[in-house]
């Protein structure tokens, strides 16, 4: 227990730390806000589609800049990802061929080109692992800043129109005929989605993020008794778990982004053995 202290201590010692659990803190808050969001709209592939095509992004960011430019390589990033994502969510509203067939084209085909683009033109062979894998080192104020002005922006979009969400989510044929507009919603959730992935790179990386935006939701969505609950149940989880994976990474000298995967995979499969038991018990 007494490494647990010395770690939270070093996190309020050292700025880079603090940095990095202000981070993981609003970060993880907005993952629990669209997490559910993502589950019951069945959109867990479309994330893992949009946090891989980042790294065609980050494979130009990379060729263009160095990986001290940490500002510059984010807006390229970001400004690609987002390309690649209004493109996906295009393709994807109200087709009539499974979407998951064009998710998958579209995952292998930005990874394949992001590899060979970093492959080619990279600067610094050795960067791009920090942003797959995640490193809570890398961290800076200005990443914080972008993090907080994140959850500020993201919060009041699911929080102002949640029914309107919820129609969409659960009766979309009935959400557009009472005039709510579905391909606004549609491409705000795909952007909103873009986002986060982007400026969660540096804590979780664009293989591990996944964990934060799916585990959350399903976990909220498995244990709560409403939806409006389930949101709540959502941002505890994530937030609480987020901030236990970074503090046992620094501790234990671990990858963050690994080590937030795990944690959190645990909790979630600790809660549901526990939910089994209980109710073996009562039966």
């Amino acid at each position: 227990m007494m490494i647990f202290f010395q770690s939270l201590k070093d996190f309020l010692q050292y700025d880079f730390l603090l940095y990095a659990l202000l981070g993981t803190l609003a970060l993880s808050m907005t993952c629990g806000l669209i997490s559910p969001l993502i589950i019951a709209r069945k959109n867990a592939f479309m994330g893992s589609a949009i946090s891989h095509s980042t790294l065609l992004g980050l494979a130009i960011a990379l060729s263009l800049f160095s990986a001290e430019q940490s500002l510059s390589i984010f807006a390229t990033t970001l400004a690609i990802t987002i390309v690649c994502t209004l493109f996906l969510a295009t393709s994807t509203f109200r087709q009539k061929l499974p979407s998951d067939s064009m998710i998958g084209i579209f995952y292998t085909a930005t990874m394949a080109l992001g590899i060979i683009i970093h492959s080619l033109f990279a600067k610094n062979k050795t960067d791009l692992l920090s942003f797959l894998f995640g490193n809570i080192l890398l961290l800076t104020k200005e990443d914080l800043l972008l993090s907080a002005g994140l959850l500020i922006v993201t919060a009041p979009l699911i929080i102002i129109p949640f029914k309107k969400w919820l129609f969409l989510t659960y009766d979309e044929e009935g959400a557009i005929t009472s005039g709510i507009k579905a391909r606004l919603y549609h491409y705000l959730f795909f952007i909103l989605l873009a986002l986060l992935i982007v400026t969660s790179i540096k804590l979780a990386g664009t293989i591990l993020i996944e964990t934060l935006l799916l585990v959350p939701g399903f976990f909220a969505l498995k244990f709560s008794t409403n939806v409006r609950q389930a949101f709540i149940v959502s941002v505890i989880f994530s937030t609480v778990f987020a901030v236990l994976g970074i503090l046992i990474a620094n501790a234990y000298g671990l990858p963050s982004g690994a080590t937030l995967a795990v944690v959190l995979f645990l909790a979630l499969v600790l809660s549901l053995f526990l939910k089994k038991i209980y109710t073996f018990l009562r039966s």
